[in-house]
């Protein structure tokens, strides 16, 4: 769609833009792959790889001002925007049951935040990585970790630079070595309010913890920007719904992870093929 009509698309007809399907594979259930900032569809490449002889169909999209799609310059890139975009790109494949989420760092607050907004919609969520940074414990081990990640992201959204500035390689270089991430000129502008509007201003902890449906929760041990932990310390004992995992890995998705993760989808896919048999054998005897 043109930019002009894009627009028109957005602001008219008050409709979210549509998100570029950069992996679409296979058939049966449907699996939502959700990247992190900074980055597009094609970091699930080996996941999608792991997940290619299994019955389901695996989706990933670029998430809104990344990748292939819009990049509208009147958006905020809150976790509301990016999650109202995806429930729209989810509903318009018309899946015939509810899906499975897959999100790695910010795609996962997405995740979450889509899953709140509309629980019928997703059957169970899988975070890799997932950057919390409010509704944790008030113990110090949390606290100076959240308040050294606040103060380095805030430093780079003062900076204010774009791609006409002097100090944009600068930028750029800060950029890759603090985060992994990779931000070009297109994709400065989404960056940085993708990082103010949604990782910086979150409520997926409470919204977390208000979840019915089945949580996996896994954590690389090498990762240095997110804070992990077991389950209950962070998200209270009442949280039998979420599973925690940790495994040995920095902020990325490896073909390493890509194999734990595929785990946890295959059993998510067998949870449901188990329901469905459950729920025929019940309507055969009654």
């Amino acid at each position: 769609m043109y930019p002009k009509l894009q627009t028109l698309w957005r602001r008219i007809l008050r409709r979210p833009a549509g998100l570029h399907r950069g992996i679409d594979q296979g058939r049966g259930p449907l699996v939502v792959l959700l990247h992190g900032i900074g980055r597009s569809s094609s970091v699930w490449v080996p996941l999608a790889s792991e997940l290619a002889g299994t019955a389901c169909r695996v989706v990933a999209f670029d998430l809104l001002g990344f990748g292939q799609s819009p990049k509208p310059a009147d958006s905020d890139y809150s976790v509301q925007a990016h999650s109202q975009a995806v429930l729209a790109a989810i509903q318009a494949l018309h899946p015939k049951q509810p899906v499975i989420l897959v999100g790695h760092s910010m795609g996962c607050l997405v995740a979450v935040h889509v899953a709140s907004q509309q629980p019928q919609l997703v059957k169970q969520l899988v975070l890799y990585e997932m950057p919390i940074y409010e509704g944790l414990p008030n113990k110090r081990r949390y606290s100076w970790r959240v308040e050294a990640y606040r103060k380095l992201y805030e430093q780079i959204i003062a900076m204010e630079p774009s791609p006409k500035t002097a100090g944009w390689r600068l930028f750029q270089r800060l950029i890759e070595r603090a985060t992994g991430q990779t931000v070009g000129n297109a994709t400065w502008q989404p960056f940085i309010r993708s990082l103010q509007n949604t990782i910086l201003t979150q409520s997926t902890a409470s919204e977390l913890k208000r979840l019915e449906v089945p949580v996996n929760v896994v954590y690389g041990r090498r990762d240095m920007l997110v804070i992990g932990g077991k389950v209950q310390h962070i998200f209270g004992d009442d949280a039998k719904h979420i599973t925690a995992h940790t495994i040995r890995e920095r902020h990325q998705i490896t073909q390493r992870a890509s194999r734990f993760l595929a785990g946890r989808i295959e059993q998510a896919l067998a949870a449901r093929q188990t329901m469905a048999g459950h729920s025929v054998a019940k309507d055969l005897r009654s």
